[in-house]
């Protein structure tokens, strides 16, 4: 038997011996491996920046359970490097500072934030009396929305408001339904929501527009705000982004990175609507502190953040014009800002 008919008997030795389903096997046990390992690399190895990253962009989602029922809140808060004996001083708001330019016309202008995380979006509006308060029409059964709350006040632009409720009218908790607010709710200087049973003096984060158009953030309890005139309102958590030009966000990474929701105001009372995309594998979010800045750039002296994930939503002339994450496109929602025409 010559070299070359031997070359060619082990050529077929080698093709016969290559088995598929040994090769799929160790793909599949690959795939498995990383799946269990990934998360204790993530969470307990050294990679600190990435760590505190995924758990603070997983602690400010609707689904924080899959953490919080696992890792106690002191390891959590080591993890994320909180010091929990720190304590700070809140910050008592000057609205004096704000002094109101525009108070009559509807003058709107759009600008487009892109960066290699994010796209963001922003609608500076002029006359600060122009934005209201809408509240979901089916009250305790689900929520609206926001291009159908913008729809139905015949309004120009709208972004997503605050907390709400997260359970469905049969008490399934998860359910994304938006059907009741957190917290309370002003409209047009009366508290629409809760119906009975008002608490004026239940201390809640806050925005709100007084009657001269001067956004109001921070803790506040509704009797506070009719003191100062409130006129629109709806609660969100802490922390809060800007008061009178001072920042609030230290941390870098704060509550992870997340499509955003917020709403500032400059000197001259110009309002900023921002709404920022996220959760896609080119543009995970922005965090807190991120929000922070653009509104800093941007010139916002006091401003706060709304419920962001799959509720951010920007609707503008009749067109949402972010990309909201949820699944099956705009979320329903309790609440919303909206700029009357």
């Amino acid at each position: 038997m010559n070299k070359q008919v031997r070359h060619k008997e082990k050529r077929r030795k080698k093709k016969k011996n290559f088995k598929p389903l040994a090769l799929l096997r160790g793909i599949l046990y690959m795939c498995v491996f990383l799946v269990i390992t990934t998360p204790f690399v993530l969470f307990f190895g050294p990679y600190d920046n990435t760590k505190k990253v995924v758990i603070s962009t997983v602690l400010a989602t609707r689904h924080s359970y899959l953490l919080t029922d696992l890792i106690s809140k002191a390891t959590l808060d080591k993890m994320l490097g909180i010091d929990n004996t720190q304590t700070s001083e809140a910050i008592s708001q000057n609205i004096n500072k704000i002094n109101v330019k525009y108070k009559t016309g509807n003058e709107i202008n759009r600008y487009d934030i892109n960066t290699n995380r994010f796209d963001g979006y922003v609608l500076e509006i002029k006359n600060p009396l122009k934005v209201k308060v809408a509240m979901t029409k089916y009250l305790g059964k689900m929520g609206e929305k926001t291009s159908e709350m913008a729809e139905d006040n015949n309004a120009v632009a709208a972004i997503n408001g605050g907390s709400f409720v997260d359970k469905s009218s049969d008490g399934t908790l998860y359910a994304g339904t938006g059907a009741e607010p957190g917290g309370f709710v002003i409209s047009d200087g009366k508290v629409v929501y809760p119906k009975s049973a008002v608490k004026e003096n239940n201390v809640e984060n806050v925005i709100a527009f007084t009657k001269g158009g001067e956004l109001i953030v921070g803790d506040h309890t509704l009797a506070q705000l009719k003191k100062l005139n409130v006129q629109e309102a709806m609660c969100f958590r802490r922390p809060n982004i800007i008061i009178n030009g001072v920042r609030q966000v230290k941390n870098k990474v704060e509550d992870g990175l997340n499509p955003r929701t917020a709403v500032g105001q400059k000197e001259d009372g110009t309002i900023i609507f921002l709404v920022i995309d996220g959760r896609k594998i080119t543009s995970p979010g922005a965090s807190l502190y991120d929000v922070q800045e653009i509104m800093m750039k941007r010139g916002a002296v006091n401003a706060g953040a709304l419920d962001g994930g799959y509720s951010s939503t920007m609707y503008y002339k009749g067109d949402i014009i972010n990309s909201p994450n949820a699944w099956d496109g705009e979320r329903s929602v309790a609440t919303a800002f909206y700029v009357e025409q």
